[in-house]
This record gives C-alpha cells, sequence and structure tokens, in this order.
C-alpha cells in the first residue's frame, strides 16, 4: 500500500465517522472514543487486503488522536473532536502543527443539542474561522456541524495548504 492510497482510505474513514455523526448513527461507544472507533473503520478496511498494512494505534499524547504508519515508515496524526471549545480546538490544532507526521488530519465534529444554551452556541467554530485557524499549516480539517433541532447538517473539507473549503454530500 503506498501514501496516496493510504491517504485516501484514511480521508474516505474520515468522511464516513463525519457523515455517520451527522446522521446521528455513531454508536455510543464512539462518541466517548471518537480515536478507538475511527480505529476500527480504518483497521477493518486494512485486514480486507491481502498486503501487510499500516500499523495503526491511538496517541496516548492527546486524548481523541491515532497515529498510522505505513509500512515505509511515513505517519498520519488525526485528531477527532466532538464539541470541543475553542480553546480546546486550539490546543488539538497546536499539537497537530508540532507533529512531524506527514498527514495530520483533524475530524471537527459538532451538534447542537435539541436545548443549546448560549454558551454551547459560542463556542461553535464555523468553517471560515477553521479555514483561518489551519490556514498554511500542512493540516486538513473535516468539518460536521450538525443541528438536530432544525434537522440540518454539513460537511466540509478544509485545506490548511490549498486555503479552500470545499463542501462535501452527506
Amino acid at each position: 500500500m503506498n501514501g496516496k492510497d493510504l491517504s485516501d482510505l484514511v480521508q474516505g474513514k474520515c468522511v464516513l465517522a463525519c457523515q455517520e455523526f451527522l446522521r446521528e448513527e455513531l454508536p455510543d461507544l464512539a462518541m466517548e472514543h471518537p480515536a478507538r472507533y475511527l480505529t476500527y473503520l480504518i483497521e477493518g478496511e486494512l485486514r480486507d487486503r491481502p498486503v501487510e498494512g499500516p500499523s495503526v494505534r491511538e496517541d496516548g499524547t492527546l486524548p481523541h488522536c491515532l497515529r498510522l504508519r505505513s509500512p515505509a515508515g511515513e505517519e498520519s496524526l488525526i485528531a477527532v473532536g466532538i464539541n470541543l471549545s475553542r480553546e480546546r480546538t486550539e490546543e488539538v490544532l497546536n499539537a497537530l502543527r508540532s507533529s512531524r507526521a506527514k498527514e495530520r488530519l483533524l475530524l471537527y465534529l459538532f451538534s447542537f443539542e435539541s436545548r443549546a444554551d448560549e454558551e454551547l452556541i459560542a463556542q461553535a467554530i464555523m468553517e471560515p474561522e477553521l479555514l483561518s485557524m489551519v490556514r498554511d499549516s500542512g493540516i486538513v480539517a473535516y468539518f460536521a456541524m450538525l443541528d438536530a433541532r432544525a434537522g440540518m447538517g454539513m460537511l466540509a473539507r478544509i485545506d490548511g495548504d490549498l486555503r479552500s473549503i470545499q463542501y462535501l454530500p452527506h
């Protein structure tokens, strides 16, 4: 498995996790341990491949992070955040920025509860703001925002190097 195939697999599983979040289909365990769930999705795909795949493990330095190492030794670091505060989002992004991993990804999942209070709403980061936070960092963020009250959600891929927001179907 080459680096591009691994990257495509990882990014595809990131999109899948975001889509499941938006459909409110993530298992309870995934909401409590999102990195473990993403590891499960990636490893499930790798088990079906006849060649030796990369190693996948949770990263103990940051909660809700996992690392992948390709057979060639290239690393990817993925952070998953559910309803992160602005301060916590910046901490996670700082850890991603300081990583030497070739590929650095953030899954930013945010859900407004049925009775969202003003404080929760104030903590939400919108996609242009997240683009500003990852600009020129090499980080790609998958942004999933769910407002169950209105029955609406959105999914975007935010590329810091390309300085772009691509809205994805969900």
